[in-house]
């Protein structure tokens, strides 16, 4: 790839004339310890970390140019190499990304999926039915990251990267032979403030709900709603760079597609432009994508779904009603981009589940066990709230709380699982620097508030391994054993730092020390 700086400021506005613009940038970072040699080294200020107080760093490792803040640069005005000078260097980071990496996503058909809950769920339901439906696709989300048949791993711990890390994605992607990339877009991303996802061409934007959350960010749920419908904004954007890069004019239709059940639906349709066509999905609201009929239990849901392109029955192998409606988001994706809705059906009924979101653990024992990532009050009450109607026997539920977090959700979630769960075991989840038996007494105080009770009502066992395997020895035929908090995450952080973690495979080495093997092993 030949770039040069002269190529990474286009559309850029700068403060006072660049100079060197001919010289070649073999790289781009925000990070200095992450510079090469002929590098461009890009600083932003943080909340912890003032990327300018590293510009020397960048300099020692290679660093050929140097983008600056105008607003946090108190440094000298020349370096020995170009120094750019922009307002935000935070938001500039996008378009340089998109530069470096020639604008992949003018190339592919991508999809942003939003809300507050169910993103990384629907992100990979998308990319399977595509996939189905013969497309080859690849995939931004907070669980995993995937290039055609490649799958592994995010490890960052964030949902969106950064938009280096973003761009170079989808520029593998682009190389790998995708036609479609689907992204997990949360509102920081889409933020304008971070500007991650900038420069990203979206042809499909999907909304699935909005509840009050990351208002310490946002500062107001109508912000944190205006962030988030940004999204639906931006379809459409960079169309005619795209045709320019492909040489002639290329129409690329874009869709608008809403959650008709969430009350802010028409907000997010009436963000989008004139041009994008609109389609509804819905469980209780009239819809275009509508759900009837539907039976929901731990082990999945049956239902029938009419939409504009036909009507059919689906069993979904992932349980949870609310997987409901992010299914109905996928299908209308998939039946927007032409997947015939025979084979959307097919496809998203041979998903057994998504990597620690709702996942069942299935070995032959007689009851049931799901990993599911819900770590906060609302999401307990909607994962409990669901499941306990639809359990036959006890559920009990195995959680912790993370340190150096939110202390006052600990209570609040001990006692909305002593609401529902017959039994708690109290474990490890992330405590950092915190005594790890000081945050399960926070838990015990909410649990003990429910009526629970050491011993028969909760047991409290820090080591997660031993936590799991108890609870699973102690589980009969028809109860539910519920591991919630980890998710996908592959490391439990402690002070002494992270161990790897496995929740799914923890749970299937509890299921095997009593017996159980695959039904078809």
């Amino acid at each position: 790839m030949s770039v040069t700086l002269r190529d990474l400021l286009v559309g850029l506005e700068t403060i006072g004339p660049p100079t060197d613009l001919d010289i070649p940038i073999l790289g781009l970072a925000y990070d200095s310890r992450q510079v090469r040699p002929g590098w461009l080294f890009v600083a932003i200020r943080g909340f912890h970390v003032d990327g300018h107080q590293y510009v020397d760093h960048a300099l020692k490792a290679g660093a050929v140019a140097v983008v600056v803040d105008v607003r946090h640069w108190n440094g000298p005005t020349t370096l020995g190499v170009p120094l750019i000078t922009v307002a935000d260097s935070r938001v500039a980071l996008a378009p340089l990304a998109a530069n470096f990496y020639a604008h992949p996503a003018a190339h592919l058909r991508t999809i942003g999926i939003t809300g507050t809950k169910g993103k990384s769920t629907t992100t990979d339901l998308v990319s399977q039915v595509l996939e189905g439906g013969g497309l080859r696709t690849g995939m931004i989300s907070t669980v995993d990251f995937k290039i055609g048949a490649r799958r592994w791993p995010n490890t960052t711990r964030q949902s969106t990267p950064e938009a280096p890390e973003i761009q170079g994605l989808l520029h593998e992607m682009l190389d790998a032979g995708c036609s479609y990339a689907v992204l997990e877009s949360t509102s920081h991303a889409l933020s304008p403030y971070w500007n991650r996802l900038g420069n990203v061409y979206f042809d499909v934007a999907v909304f699935l709900n909005v509840t009050h959350e990351h208002l310490d960010y946002h500062g107001s749920f109508e912000q944190y709603r205006a962030d988030k419908a940004r999204l639906f904004a931006m379809l459409g954007e960079g169309q005619s760079e795209a045709s320019c890069h492909q040489g002639d004019r290329v129409e690329r239709p874009v869709w608008a597609i809403a959650n008709a059940d969430d009350p802010n639906c028409q907000f997010f349709l009436d963000a989008a432009p004139s041009y994008a066509r609109r389609l509804t999905f819905g469980v209780r609201a009239a819809a275009d994508v509508r759900a009837h009929a539907v039976a929901s239990g731990p082990s999945g849901s049956h239902l029938r779904v009419t939409t504009p392109w036909g009507e059919a029955a689906l069993h979904l192998q992932i349980p949870g009603s609310f997987n409901v409606s992010n299914a109905l988001a996928a299908l209308s994706v998939a039946l927007s981009q032409g997947v015939p809705l025979e084979r959307a059906i097919t496809a998203l009924e041979a998903v057994p589940g998504i990597r620690g979101r709702m996942q069942p653990i299935h070995l032959g024992q007689p009851f049931d066990v799901i990993v599911d990532y819900a770590h906060n009050p609302d999401s307990f009450e909607q994962v409990l709230s669901m499941l306990r109607p639809l359990t036959k026997g006890r559920m009990i539920a195995v959680f912790g709380s993370a340190g150096e977090r939110d202390r006052a959700k600990r209570s609040v979630q001990g006692e909305i699982a002593g609401r529902y769960a017959d039994l708690l075991v109290l474990t490890d989840e992330d405590p950092r620097g915190e005594d790890p038996a000081a945050i399960i007494a926070e838990i015990v105080e909410g649990a003990e508030r429910a009526g629970k009770r050491v011993g028969d009502g909760y047991r409290c066992i820090p080591n997660r391994s031993e936590a799991i395997h108890v609870a699973i020895a102690a589980a009969q035929p028809g109860d539910l054993v519920l591991l919630l908090g980890k998710g996908h995450e592959g490391s439990i952080i402690y002070a002494s730092g992270a161990i790897p973690w496995d929740e799914a495979d923890v749970a299937c080495q509890a299921l095997r020390s009593l017996g159980y093997t695959k039904p078809d092993a």
